[in-house]
C-alpha cells in the first residue's frame, strides 16, 4: 500500500507546489510592470530624420511621455539600411527602456546578407504593430516620363537609377521585382533615408524613388514630383489619379511596414504594457490626423512575431530571386 501511496501524495504535493510556482510567478510577472517607467525611455530611429520612421516616433514619443509622466527620448541612428540602430538596441539591456522601431528591411536584409549581424527575430522581442503604409513610386519632372509605361518604355532602351532609403528596404525589393517583371535595367542607389533621396529627386538628380505613400504624397500633390504607381491592391483616396501596379499588370501589392521591437529577453508584463499604452496612442484623433494616408494598426507580441516571419520568407524569397545581395 505504502508503495502504492507514494507515488499519488508525490504527485498531488508536485501538482501544488507547481500551482504554488505559477501563483509566485505570476505576481513576480505582473510587479515588474509596476511603476514602469521609473526613468527616461529611448526610442532609437534606425534613419535619418525628416521621414515616416522619424515622424511617427517623436509623435508616439510626445504622447507616451505624457501617459507615462517619463521623458521618451527619440535618438537617430541612421547606417546599414536601418540594421546600424537595430543593432545597438539589441545589444541593450532587456529591461523595456530601449525600443527601435524597425521597418520590413528589418528581416528582408539579414536573409540576403553574407553575414547578417543578428539574427532579426531571435535577437528581439517584438512588442507591437505600429502602421502600414502603401509604397509610392515617383519620378523627378526631369525624368522625361509620367507614367509607368513610358518608364518602361524608356527603361528598355537605357538603364534607369532609382533610390531608396536603404538595400534591402521593402522599397528596394518592391522595385527590383518590378524591373524583373517589366524586363527593364534599373541601378539602385541607397539614401540613408527617404528625405534625402527626395531631394536629389526634386533636384532633378535622381530620375526615380520607391518610397512610402505617407512621405511622398505631399510632393505629388504639391505637384513637385510626378506619381506613377501605388504598391499597393487598390488606390489610395488621397491620390485617386495615382493607378496601382497590379492594375499596370505587375502583381506587386505589400505594403510598407512599421513595428517597435525591444532586446530579446524584455518581461512579458512589460511587453504587454507598452503594447497596450501604444494601442491606446495610435487610436488617438490628433495622432491620425498627423498621419492621415498611413493605416495605424496595433497589435500583440505574438501576432507581430508571426507577421515578421512570414515577412522573411515571402520577402526575403522575393529579394533572393531578384539577385539582391550585401556582402
Amino acid at each position: 500500500m505504502f508503495t502504492r501511496s507514494r507515488p499519488r501524495s508525490v504527485g498531488v504535493l508536485a501538482l501544488l507546489s507547481a500551482f504554488g510556482w505559477f501563483g509566485v510567478a505570476g505576481s513576480a510577472a505582473s510587479s515588474e510592470a509596476d511603476g514602469f517607467p521609473n526613468r527616461p525611455v529611448k526610442i532609437v530611429v534606425p534613419y535619418a530624420a525628416g521621414a515616416t520612421t522619424d515622424t511617427l516616433a517623436r509623435t508616439m514619443a510626445l504622447k507616451l511621455e505624457g501617459m507615462w509622466k517619463q521623458s521618451v527620448v527619440v535618438e537617430n541612428l541612421p547606417g546599414g539600411g536601418g540594421l546600424t540602430g537595430a543593432g545597438t538596441v539589441a545589444r541593450t539591456p532587456a529591461d523595456g527602456y530601449a525600443f527601435v522601431i524597425v521597418t520590413a528591411s528589418h528581416v528582408i536584409s539579414p536573409a540576403i546578407m553574407a553575414r547578417p549581424p543578428f539574427d532579426p527575430i531571435k535577437a528581439f522581442t517584438p512588442v507591437t504593430m505600429l502602421a502600414k503604409s502603401p509604397g509610392l513610386l515617383v519620378a523627378s519632372k526631369q525624368s522625361g516620363f509620367k507614367t509607368i509605361p513610358e518608364m518602361v518604355a524608356q527603361g528598355k532602351k537605357a538603364e534607369l537609377t532609382y533610390g531608396t532609403s536603404g538595400v534591402g528596404s521593402k522599397h528596394h525589393v518592391a522595385m527590383a521585382e518590378l524591373a524583373r517583371l517589366a524586363d527593364i535595367k534599373a541601378q539602385h542607389v541607397a539614401y540613408r533615408g527617404s528625405a534625402q533621396a527626395m531631394n536629389d529627386i526634386i533636384g532633378g538628380h535622381l530620375p526615380l524613388q520607391m518610397g512610402s505613400i505617407s512621405f511622398a504624397k505631399d510632393f505629388v500633390l504639391n505637384d513637385k514630383v510626378y506619381g506613377l504607381a501605388l504598391v499597393a491592391e487598390k488606390r489610395h483616396p488621397m491620390l485617386p489619379n495615382v493607378p496601382t501596379l497590379a492594375e499596370l499588370g505587375y502583381p506587386l501589392t505589400s505594403s510598407e511596414w512599421w513595428a517597435l521591437l525591444g532586446p530579446a529577453g524584455i518581461p512579458r508584463a512589460i511587453v504587454d504594457k507598452v503594447a497596450a499604452d501604444v494601442a491606446q496612442v495610435l487610436q488617438m484623433p490628433d495622432v491620425k490626423a498627423r498621419m492621415p494616408s498611413d493605416e495605424l494598426v496595433s497589435s500583440t507580441s505574438d501576432e507581430l512575431l508571426r507577421f515578421m516571419q512570414n515577412e522573411a520568407e515571402v520577402w526575403g524569397g522575393v529579394a533572393t530571386r531578384a539577385g539582391i545581395r550585401i556582402e
